[in-house]
C-alpha cells in the first residue's frame, strides 16, 4: 500500500519533522542494538531490543517523509509495513520483521513465546542490517536534497 493510501485510510498522519528528530531516533536505534548484542541477556530480551531497533528504523523512514503512524491499534504493523515504501526494504524482509513483532507480542502479552538463542541472534543480525540500510538510505536521500 502506498504512503498516500495510508494517509487516506488514516493509518498515518502528516507531521512536520522536528529539528534533530532523526538523529535522536538513530541514537535510540543504536542503543537498542547495543543492548540486543549482550549475549548475557535472556533471548527474549535480546529479541525485544532487536525488534525495537527495527521499529525505530521504521519510524525514521516515516518521519523522514514527514509522516507518523496514527495512534490506534495496529500502529506497529503499519510502521513496519511502511518500510517497503519509505526505506525500500524488500517485502520478504518485512514479513520476517512482522514475525518478530508477533513473537515479541506473544512473549509480552501471554508469556507463551519461547525464544531460542539462535532466534535472538538472527533478530539482532537482521536489526543491524536494517539499521545499516536505513543509514545508507538517509545518506542517499540527503545527497539528493
Amino acid at each position: 500500500m502506498s504512503l498516500e493510501e495510508l494517509l487516506l485510510r488514516g493509518e498515518v498522519v502528516r507531521e512536520k519533522l522536528a529539528r534533530g528528530e532523526v538523529d535522536r531516533l538513530l541514537d535510540a536505534v543504536s542503543r537498542r542494538l547495543e543492548d540486543a548484542a549482550h549475549a548475557s541477556l535472556h533471548p527474549e530480551t535480546r529479541l525485544e531490543q532487536a525488534y525495537h531497533a527495527i521499529l525505530g528504523c521504521a519510524m525514521i523512514g516515516l518521519r523522514a517523509h514527514g509522516l507518523r503512524v496514527a495512534d490506534r491499534p495496529g500502529h506497529h504493523v503499519v510502521a513496519i509495513e511502511s518500510l517497503v515504501r519509505t526505506v525500500g526494504v524488500a517485502s520478504d524482509r518485512v514479513d520476517y520483521f512482522q514475525t518478530l513483532r508477533d513473537l515479541r507480542n506473544k512473549d509480552i502479552y501471554t508469556g507463551s513465546a519461547r525464544i531460542s538463542e539462535a532466534q535472538a541472534e538472527e533478530a539482532v543480525e537482521e536489526a543491524r542490517k536494517l539499521a545499516g540500510d536505513t543509514a545508507l538510505w538517509l545518506q542517499a536521500r540527503q545527497a539528493r536534497a
